[in-house]
């Protein structure tokens, strides 16, 4: 049901594919019988001759299938000259801690706005919990303190200097009252953080405010905002190196975007500053979602 579905999803693509590959095929064709007549080699038939138009169609219309479903991953969606946007189907987890990478590259951790480093799940002690485990935020929490041997306490202070260092200021502090646990410290939505580690620099962009539940909410305004802020900022500090972001408002920031939402309002705000795009974008498609996403659209 799963090749099924992508199928469906890809349809477009796989038919211009497949318009092509037939056209080179019966060009390369044409130019054979111009030399070799279909007669020189036994076929007089005609059922002969529709069998190899028939068969040219089927196998054309199979590579191309196999071509999309299976080997083609990235598309690219945009270029001038040495700056380009794709879109990709990978992880973007494994590859932010990727151990034998040596080229430097940015990547993108969509966070809420008050850069919360507090990962948990609630339960009989937590009221109102903070970073959900399940989301990118979260997994990126724990997966950079543990590569790098920090506390979360650690972490928060390194991306709250940053933000000091980049005189952002914040537009709310909470008072203990509003906002009992966490970071009381609100920025704005676009906001960028950065954190150096090894050969990658991350990006923590606000995409999503926190309710008086803490549940984080987001819709696609806060994401279009954050995707042209975001794109600014990389034209002013990314330094040419390739930056890779996921899809925004998919998960449990609460936009209830689906992924092809997403990946086209993302691509919209890039579009919006192409201007500034100065490097290479990659928009990375978690690889279990391909059966809910074309990239080729």
């Amino acid at each position: 049901m799963t090749y099924l579905t992508e199928v469906k999803l890809n349809l477009k693509p796989i038919f211009h594919l497949f318009l092509k590959i037939s056209g080179i095929v019966f060009s390369v064709f044409a130019i054979l019988v111009t030399f070799i007549s279909l007669e020189d080699i036994g076929l007089t038939n005609i059922w002969h001759k529709i069998g190899i138009i028939i068969s040219i169609l089927v196998l054309s219309l199979i590579m191309s299938m196999i071509l999309i479903l299976f080997l083609f991953k990235k598309n690219r969606i945009w270029s001038n000259g040495k700056n380009k946007v794709f879109a990709s189907y990978g992880d973007l987890i494994k590859y932010a801690f990727k151990v034998k990478e040596k080229n430097k590259r940015i990547i993108v951790i969509p966070v809420n706005d008050t850069f919360e480093t507090i990962v948990d799940v609630g339960g009989e002690k937590v009221v109102n919990p903070l970073v959900s485990p399940n989301s990118l935020h979260g997994i990126w929490i724990e997966e950079f303190c543990k590569k790098y041997e920090i506390t979360v306490n650690e972490l928060n202070s390194r991306i709250s200097a940053n933000l000091k260092l980049q005189n952002r200021k914040p537009v709310q502090i909470y008072s203990e009252d509003e906002k009992r646990r966490g970071n009381k410290e609100k920025y704005d939505l676009g906001t960028v953080a950065i954190l150096n580690a090894g050969n990658t620099i991350f990006y923590l962009v606000a995409i999503s405010e926190f309710d008086e539940k803490n549940n984080a909410q987001s819709n696609k305004i806060y994401i279009r905002k954050a995707v042209e802020t975001l794109i600014e900022f990389y034209d002013e500090n990314g330094q040419g190196f390739p930056l890779y972001m996921p899809l925004m408002g998919t998960g449990t920031s609460r936009a209830k975007l689906t992924h092809k939402q997403s990946l086209k309002l993302i691509k919209s705000g890039i579009f919006a500053f192409e201007e500034k795009i100065n490097g290479q974008i990659n928009i990375i498609v978690f690889h279990k979602d391909r059966d809910k996403i074309s990239i080729f659209d």
